[in-house]
Order: C-alpha cells, then sequence, then structure tokens
C-alpha cells in the first residue's frame, strides 16, 4: 500500500506491506519539503509553491508505482482546504501523474492520526495533539475512543508567517501567538498526559534525547517534560534562524518554524494541565495504512500482541513453532511464583519475550543475541514503556545463556530490574530447553516445585537426550537466581 500526503509544508510518501490484518511493515519512505503552505496572494498557493508540489508529487508517485502497489492513497491537508486555487492544482496534479488527490475535511484528518496514534501506543484515556505545517488538532480520548476533534489553523508554518514577522520573534509577537491558541481551543481539556504525534514534536523529541544522552534512540514512546517543553520554546523563540539551525537536533528543514511549533505546543500543554508529551512514530499516514487494512474497524483490539506478532513475522520467527514454547514459561512462571514473587506484568513480558526470542536468527545466528536486542530497541514495538523495551532486550539477549546487563539504562530501569530480568531469563531458558528442537518430541509437560528443587516431567514416545542436555546447560543459572536445584525425569 502507498500513501503520498501532501501537506502544508512537506510531501511525503510512505509505502507499507502488509503482514497480516493486524500489522504492516514500512518499506519505503521519501520526503519533500514543497512548502504548499507559504503564503501567496490572498491565500492561493503560490506559483512556486505550485512548482513545488507538482515536482514533489511526479517523484513520490513514480517511487510509489515502482513497488506495483495494491492500492495507493493521496490525500491533501490544510493548504489545500484554504486554498482558493486548491482544486486547480489537484487537476493539475491528476492530469501529469494520475494521482486522484482527496483533500481531507477536518474530521476525516483528525481522525485518520487518532488510529495511526491508538494503533500503536496503549492510550485508553487522555488527550492527542497532532501538529502539521497548516493545521493543528487536539482530540479528546476515552476509553480508547474519539470522543472531541478540534482542527484550527495552527500548524508550525501557519503560526510562523500569521504571527512571527522578526528574526527572533519580539515577546509581544509570542505573546499573541500564545493567545490566540488559547483562543481557538478554548476550554474543557484536561488531561495529566499528552500524546503528541507531527514532525515538529519528534524534532523536539530528538532535541530532547540528545541533551539527555538518552541510551535508547527511539522517539515513539520518549516522555518530555512540562518543564522541557517551556525551555524548548523559550529557547528556539529567543534565537535566530541561523542559531537555532546549530542547536544539535534542530532538523535544517524546520529551523525556520520549529520555534513557533514549540510554542504552539507549550501552550496545548498549559491549556490541557499535561505535565509530559509522549511522542507516538505514528500518525496521520500509518491511520491512513490502517484503514485501508481494516475497513470500518480500523483499530487493533490488542496493541501488543499485534505488534509483536508483526515484528516476529518481519524478522522470519515462526508463530506456531513459538507458541509451545509459551505454553512452557507461563507454566514454570505460575509454579515459581511462590519463590520469585514477580506480578501479572512481568509475566507478560517473559510471555512477549518467549515469542521473540528468535528474531535475531535470520541477520546472523553466531550473533543472534545481540541482534535480537537491537531489533526489540529499534522495531516497530508498541504499547510498551521505553523501561518495558530495555527489558525485553535484555530477556531476548540472555534468552538462552548470559547475565542481563541493565547498567547502560539505569536512568530508564528500576532498582529491582536487574533481579527481575535474571529471573526471567532463568525461566526463559528453561522453557526453550524443554522445546529444543522443532518440531518437538516432547509430548506433555509437568513441573512443580517440591522443597528446594523444581521438578520436570517430561513425556515422550522417543528419546529425548538433546532436551536434557540443554536444560542441563541452564541448571546453572536456575540454582543462581532462584537458589532452586533442577530435578528432571522423561516418561
Amino acid at each position: 500500500m502507498a500513501v503520498i500526503d501532501v501537506g502544508s509544508n512537506s510531501v511525503r510518501l510512505l509505502v507499507a506491506r502488509e503482514l497480516s490484518r493486524d500489522a504492516f511493515e514500512v518499506i519505503d519512505e521519501e520526503r519533500f519539503d514543497a512548502r504548499l503552505g507559504e503564503s501567496g496572494v490572498d491565500g492561493r498557493i503560490s506559483e512556486a509553491a505550485f512548482e513545488r508540489g507538482l515536482s514533489a508529487l511526479r517523484v513520490v508517485t513514480e517511487v510509489a508505482r515502482s513497488y506495483g502497489p495494491a492500492s495507493m492513497i493521496a490525500v491533501g491537508t490544510e493548504a489545500l482546504r484554504r486554498a482558493p486555487n486548491a482544486v486547480e492544482f489537484v487537476e493539475k496534479v491528476a492530469g501529469e501523474t494520475g494521482v486522484h488527490l482527496r483533500v481531507l475535511t477536518a474530521h476525516d484528518e483528525a481522525y485518520a492520526s487518532y488510529v495511526g496514534v491508538m494503533n500503536s501506543t496503549g492510550l485508553r484515556e487522555g488527550c492527542l495533539v497532532d501538529i502539521g505545517g497548516g493545521s493543528l488538532e487536539l482530540m479528546t480520548i476515552a476509553g480508547r475512543r474519539l470522543d472531541r476533534a478540534l482542527s484550527v489553523p495552527l500548524g508550525a508554518l501557519y503560526a510562523r508567517e500569521r504571527y512571527f514577522h522578526a528574526d527572533p520573534p519580539s515577546r509581544k509577537e509570542v505573546r499573541l501567538l500564545r493567545k490566540a491558541v488559547r483562543q481557538q481551543l478554548g476550554g474543557g481539556w484536561s488531561a495529566p498526559v499528552l500524546l503528541g504525534s507531527g514532525g515538529a514534536i519528534r524534532n523536539l523529541a530528538r532535541i530532547v534525547r540528545l541533551r539527555r544522552r538518552y541510551p535508547l534512540r527511539r522517539l515513539h514512546g520518549l516522555s518530555l517534560t512540562r518543564r522541557e517543553v517551556s525551555r524548548l520554546a523559550i529557547a528556539l523563540s529567543g534565537a535566530s534562524i541561523d542559531d537555532r539551525r546549530r542547536i544539535p537536533g534542530v532538523g535544517s528543514a524546520r529551523a525556520d518554524s520549529l520555534h513557533a511549533a514549540a510554542v504552539v505546543i507549550d501552550e496545548v500543554m498549559a491549556i490541557t494541565g499535561a505535565q509530559s508529551l509522549v511522542v507516538s512514530g505514528q500518525g496521520l499516514r500509518e491511520g491512513l495504512v490502517w484503514q485501508e487494512l481494516r475497513g470500518t474497524e480500523p483499530l487493533v483490539a490488542d496493541v501488543r500482541a499485534a505488534s509483536i506478532g508483526g515484528l516476529a513475522q518481519a524478522n522470519g520467527v515462526d508463530s506456531l513453532a513459538a507458541e509451545p514454547v509459551v505454553g512452557v514459561a507461563a507454566a514454570l512462571f505460575e509454579v515459581t511464583a511462590p519463590v520469585h514473587r514477580l506480578h501479572l506484568p512481568d509475566r507478560d513480558l517473559l510471555l512477549a519475550a518467549t515469542r521473540l526470542a528468535g528474531i535475531g536468527l535470520h541477520v546472523d545466528y553466531y550473533g543472534r543475541d545481540r541482534h535480537a536486542e537491537y531489533l526489540v530497541h529499534s522495531g516497530d514495538l508498541h504499547g510498551f514503556s521505553h523501561r518495558e523495551i530495555v527489558l525485553l532486550g535484555a530477556l531476548v539477549r540472555c534468552a538462552d545463556s548470559g547475565t542481563p546487563d541493565l547498567s547502560l539504562y539505569r536512568t530508564l530501569v528500576e532498582a529491582d530490574d536487574p533481579q527481575r530480568v535474571a529471573t526471567l531469563s532463568a525461566l526463559l531458558g528453561l522453557a526453550r530447553a524443554v522445546r529444543r528442537r522443532i518440531p518437538s518430541p516432547v509430548l506433555g509437560f509437568d513441573c512443580s516445585v517440591e522443597g528446594a528443587a523444581l521438578r520436570l516431567e517430561l513425556r515422550a514416545k522417543a528419546p529425548l537426550d538433546a532436551e536434557l542436555l540443554a536444560l542441563d546447560r541452564q541448571r546453572r543459572r536456575l540454582e543462581s537466581v532462584l537458589k532452586l536445584g533442577l530435578d528432571v525425569s522423561v516418561r
């Protein structure tokens, strides 16, 4: 599937491959800073912007069609909603490229962004903000449903053009922009946590990540504090464009409008009372893919399960072969619960790691453990916090052997996480040893804790020498972490 998004600031292409009804993977992207939203006479798309837009669409159409997509979706947003000559532009695009642009209503744009964010986060209640070049959408989410949505012309490009005339803007200009945000959004918004999507928000997150020397490269799921956003708004709006370009993390294409976006987002946080802004890596384009993929029911029921299945499938893991190992891991967790005293969220992490433990294999057998950790850190895993991503990465790296090392991520993990990961990795290693071969000759499995020993009974119609050897290799880890001996019998 190919999605072309003609925005006020840029023309963007996303090409996605369907993995299942609940998952897809991005296989190509392209972006052009066409700046259709730059003001022409009487709000018209200027001649220069007109040509930039046509040139960008010719290129992205060529790239999209090279994949032979089953469907091609092309949409326009705020710039084409507002410009008096938008129809002329749409007709010219159709004539030159054969692409039929559908100009989204403000509600359709907000809804597609909502779908993209909801299918990539665990949000159930709160507010969502999506800022583009032309418009800003603010939404209230209740029980995962889109409860309220408002679209206003306060995107980064429009906000800068309309309210900032000096470089850097004067204090009065900044106050006028903040006042406009309050007036156009009105009241009745409340959320301790605000989710944000759009290129400007990702750029702000990139700056914060560099300043913190953050140990993960992921932007999706990164949480920015209100204080960090306020400081960025002050720093960016107080600097000239040349000084903004020199700030580490500022994208060269956004240096002229990022300060306006920062002021708008800071004011949105004030209006909603949000103390943090959580970044979503998915938005409008991904939402359009989900709508194409799932039709009238675009929301996936379980974001975590869907993304685990998608990441596993994209990296060559046989999910049917992994499920018997999941069953053993669940049984081992339950039977040893009085010893390890972990809880349901820990069990969920163990089962997720069990399903993902083989993802590094297709990269390189001998480095499969570190490749698996990298893929967990950088892959499309949704609905997990950054702390949980770190723990999952440590588990898949130590699925068969080794001692998890979380020292690099000490700013993200909790004090008892090293012991937690050591325990879960020991259970994961045992589960993989029980199901050493695929298909597994083990027909039945029972486990119990008796005294200071974990007793395993395996039932089979064939010799289990390979499984017994694999279990023996896990013995020392079990004794070290859980202080349990291992007693294995075969029937």
